[in-house]
């Protein structure tokens, strides 16, 4: 009898057949060089690091870095990587690894006396902005006196593009008359911007567990889940565990809830509800006093009317692992567990977690995963019998619209770069958050059914205190967390790494990513540069520079750090570009402040000479400063420094941005 020509005869052959299980060596392939930082005066250093990747992108540690510097007499390096600076000049620092090399360019300056070569002076117009290199200046501006009485915002900035570069310096500023005497004899005042706000323990538990989740999901290797995907062995999902029949209502099923790919729980749920687009399941161990059905069919409307369509309109389309066309919503109490005793009004509402995209076995796996699109969320618990935190159905309904809306987006930003593979990566923590709020807003503007513009206030936004619920679920968090950066926005960054865990930090990304779609998105066209921001193919901000039509990075911080301080506080002149043209952002943000005042803390400089050593502002932030000058007033020095108070400051991306308000 004749055996089929596929079937594998000989052994080798039969080798051959199981080539999915075959894994090439991993062999060095790319060398990805920096340095921390990118500017040093001479004398001074930096560290040099490579991240070494094979060819499918995975990193490979262990590996001995071979450093050389192409230009000795600018720059030299260690055998550890430590860069010191010789002479003012470029250099270009080279990593080697297998014969494989990386380069990393660094900039050395010259240690120069602050003012040593005289003030830049300034001379503005009320309404005008200036901003200016204190490397180009020395440190050292000058505002000059004028007749007539005027006051200044002076934010000293950090404009690096580089993320959570995070140097100490000092500001000095003394009216010129007074700059003949010893910078080191004046009084030394702290920066009120280092103080630190208090975050309740319900907010640090949410940002602790979003740093786990988010940390957990960066340690998933993304080739993995393409190849599973282009292969189509991803999407024999959790359909194929139950039945190859759509889900009913009452049908019983096993989930892995995770905390990670290797740390999670089995529960069983039964189907509740199902709708066009969702698949509303209860945990059994659920609570007494759960939804009833009128409340799925409430909340399945929304996530079928508003929530999944602006989803899939702004940032892509959800994979199908499980063949359904449809999300699943589990509604159990391993979330409420994430939130301890004590909380009664705070807690984790929900997640998503990109493991559950990725193959439950092999190399590379999430042995978690269900292979399927799921939300895990808080379940209602009257009684209080998990934890002692008692939460009614309503407080659930309403405290989740906003969760389930910003982990849509979390889901179809894995998905997307599932699908398309041209990144190794998922996108970096920061932007991903920032897009997930943006999806917030986003669904309460469409909810409300608001332009891409418009300028809208707190009375807008609630239909003058008719609409309160829906300003709480969709606009309320966004507006409280960027009031948290504002008052406290030298340690905080819209770029950092820290944007998993800090609110403030998060608040600081969604207004970042709201301003530069307000004033880059390619031709006005908001939702295509959203859109194009999710699969990449590159993360963080190269991403958003290049799809923002390649806008400078310290062009557009500088922008965004002004607006912050002047969007629609009645400054004559200000330039549209200084100001949010989505929000009015002084009343939103006022209006969800406890102290019901705008928090953006600015330091007020008095008296003939003010000194503010040390200050910190991280890539991408800066410290807000007021002067008010009397008619007459001598001209005003102010001199960015290290903090030895002589030199000006050296780090990459110090910057003066300049503004006159009055």
């Amino acid at each position: 009898m004749r055996k089929p020509a596929l079937i594998c005869a000989f052994l080798i052959l039969a080798v051959a057949c199981k080539g999915s299980d075959i894994t090439d060596p991993k062999v060095t392939t790319t060398v990805q060089v920096s340095s921390t930082p990118t500017v040093i005066a001479v004398g001074e250093t930096a560290q040099a690091s490579a991240v070494v990747k094979d060819q499918e992108g995975n990193p490979l540690s262990g590996k001995q870095i071979t450093w050389t510097s192409l230009n000795q007499s600018i720059a030299t390096v260690t055998a550890a990587g430590v860069i010191r600076g010789v002479a003012p000049g470029n250099a270009t620092i080279q990593g080697t690894v297998d014969g494989v090399t990386g380069t990393a360019s660094i900039q050395v300056v010259a240690i120069s006396t602050v003012c040593a070569d005289g003030a830049t002076a300034v001379n503005l117009a009320v309404g005008e902005v200036r901003v200016l290199s204190a490397l180009d200046t020395q440190g050292c501006v000058s505002i000059s006196s004028l007749a007539a009485a005027s006051e200044y915002i002076v934010i000293t900035a950090n404009t690096n593009a580089l993320p959570d570069v995070f140097p100490s310096f000092a500001l000095r500023s003394d009216n010129d008359a007074q700059a003949s005497a010893s910078l080191l004899a004046s009084p030394v005042r702290i920066a009120a911007s280092l103080v630190q706000a208090p975050v309740s323990p319900a907010i640090a538990l949410q940002a602790a567990f979003e740093n786990e989740l988010r940390s957990a999901e960066r340690n998933l290797h993304l080739p993995a889940a393409q190849r599973a995907f282009a292969e189509g062995t991803l999407q024999r999902g959790l359909r194929y565990s139950v039945s190859t029949a759509a889900a009913v209502v009452g049908e019983k099923t096993q989930f892995k809830v995770p905390k990670s790919c290797t740390n999670f729980t089995t529960i069983t749920a039964t189907v509740r509800h199902i709708s066009n687009r969702a698949i509303i399941y209860s945990d059994d161990a659920s609570p007494a006093g759960g939804f009833t059905d009128p409340d799925l069919q409430v909340i399945a409307t929304e996530f079928d009317n508003l929530i999944y369509p602006t989803g899939v309109e702004y940032f892509g389309t959800p994979l199908d692992l499980d063949s359904n066309s449809r999300i699943i919503i589990l509604y159990t109490p391993e979330v409420n567990k994430l939130t301890p005793a004590g909380n009664p009004d705070g807690f984790v509402g929900g997640f998503f977690f990109a493991g559950d995209l990725f193959p439950s076995s092999g190399q590379n796996s999430c042995a978690q995963s269900n292979r399927a699109e799921v939300f895990y969320v808080l379940t209602p618990d009257p009684q209080g019998t998990i934890n002692g935190n008692a939460r009614t159905r309503d407080q659930v309904r309403q405290g989740t619209r906003g969760t389930i809306a910003h982990e849509f987006q979390h889901m179809i930003n894995a998905s997307e770069r599932i699908r398309h593979p041209v990144t190794t990566e998922l996108e970096s923590i920061w932007l991903d958050e920032a897009l997930a709020h943006f999806a917030e807003d986003l669904n309460g503007r469409v909810l409300k059914g608001l332009g891409e513009t418009g300028n809208y206030t707190f009375d807008h936004l609630t239909a003058n205190g008719t609409q309160v619920n829906d300003f709480n679920a969709f606009f309320y968090q966004n507006f409280a967390r960027l009031g948290r950066y504002y008052r406290n926005p030298g340690p905080n960054s819209p770029t950092s790494r820290h944007a998993d865990s800090s609110l403030a930090a998060r608040g600081a990304a969604w207004s970042l990513l709201r301003y530069t779609a307000d004033h880059h998105a390619p031709a006005g066209d908001i939702k295509a540069f959203i859109r194009a921001l999710v699969p990449g193919p590159d993360t963080g901000v190269v991403n958003l520079r290049t799809k923002a039509g390649n806008v400078v990075f310290d062009s557009l911080a500088a922008g965004w750090m002004t607006a912050n301080a002047t969007d629609d506080a009645g400054i004559s002149g200000i330039a549209g570009k200084y100001t949010y043209r989505t929000y009015h952002m002084r009343s939103n943000v006022t209006r969800v402040s406890d102290s019901q005042t705008f928090p953006l803390l600015v330091t007020s400089i008095t008296g003939p000479t003010f000194t503010a050593n040390p200050l910190q502002a991280r890539s991408g932030s800066g410290n807000y400063f007021r002067i008010s000058r009397a008619a007459g007033a001598p001209a005003r020095l102010f001199r960015m420094t290290n903090t030895d108070l002589t030199t000006a400051a050296t780090f990459s991306g110090a910057t003066f941005i300049i503004i006159r308000t009055q």
